[in-house]
């Protein structure tokens, strides 16, 4: 991973046509197709780049066991919430397992799994945008921790020509873009990553940390831009001008809530 500090936001709209620079300049010279570049934004510099399902701490888990989990729970969701997903049964699910090997042609339950991510249930999917300016704004628009000095913006890409892996991992991939899900995928350009190791019966979640720590440069290639709390009003009055907020990434009331206040008071010094 490579780290570089940003100081404003014309450095940071200059890195992030370097960035795009440097993927056209790998395509350039493949005939195999390179990933696009996807963006992450954290709040904090020093935060890992990690699932949800990796902050609980619950050790190794494999892929059928989550999935267990989730199948049982869906009953209960699909009651509240009126909606309904078609997914495999817990026998068929397993027997994708032991049958399916990286890379996977086809993730079961995708829709359901980003259901899932985008409505804060634990999740092995590590969520991503095509957009480096919505990942800004995800940087930024908390109000700062007490003690945290920099936000980050992660850029990723996955491969830059024929990805290779170890026979047991771990493995990063992108699971795509196009899944029905809740409109706010849409919105905010997402997509997912996941990490997993071992194989059919043990393929396990893995952290996306280790990956990254292998620096290998033909894939997986990874760059955290820095940048200082005290440019939070500057970045969130560009991403304004851009009609990036959260009510336009969200559309609910509460997200409205807090777009006013960014705008009207953050921004507009109205109270």
């Amino acid at each position: 991973m490579k780290i570089k500090p940003i100081q404003s936001w014309n450095e940071f709209v200059e890195e992030i046509e370097r960035l795009n620079g440097i993927r056209q300049e790998y395509a350039s010279k493949t005939p195999v197709k390179v990933s696009e570049l996807l963006y992450r934004g954290q709040p904090d510099s020093s935060e890992k780049l990690e699932t949800t399902l990796d902050r609980l701490n619950l050790g190794n888990i494999t892929l059928c066991r989550y999935y267990n989990f989730v199948s049982i729970i869906k009953s209960k969701i699909e009651s509240v919430t009126g909606q309904r997903w078609d997914i495999p049964s817990r026998d068929e699910y397993a027997e994708w397992c032991n049958g399916e090997s990286w890379p996977f042609v086809s993730f079961p339950a995708s829709d359901y799994f980003a259901y899932l991510r985008h409505h804060g249930f634990p999740s092995p999917l590590l969520d991503w945008t095509r957009s480096p300016y919505i990942a800004a704004h995800f940087a930024m628009i908390d109000t700062p921790k007490d003690g945290v000095k920099n936000v980050s913006v992660y850029a990723y890409l996955e491969y830059v020509g024929t990805k290779v892996t170890k026979i047991y991992g771990p493995v990063v991939q992108s699971l795509g873009r196009y899944v029905k899900t809740h409109k706010r995928h849409y919105l905010q350009q997402s997509t997912y990553t996941i990490c997993t190791s071992g194989e059919g019966s043990s393929l396990s979640y893995d952290s996306h940390e280790r990956v990254v720590a292998m620096n290998d440069d033909r894939q997986d290639l990874l760059w955290r831009l820095d940048i200082p709390v005290s440019e939070r009003r500057n970045f969130l009055s560009n991403l304004e001008s851009m009609n990036i907020n959260s009510f336009s990434l969200f559309g609910t009331d509460d997200k409205l809530m807090e777009h006013i206040y960014i705008s009207e008071i953050l921004l507009g010094n109205h109270l």
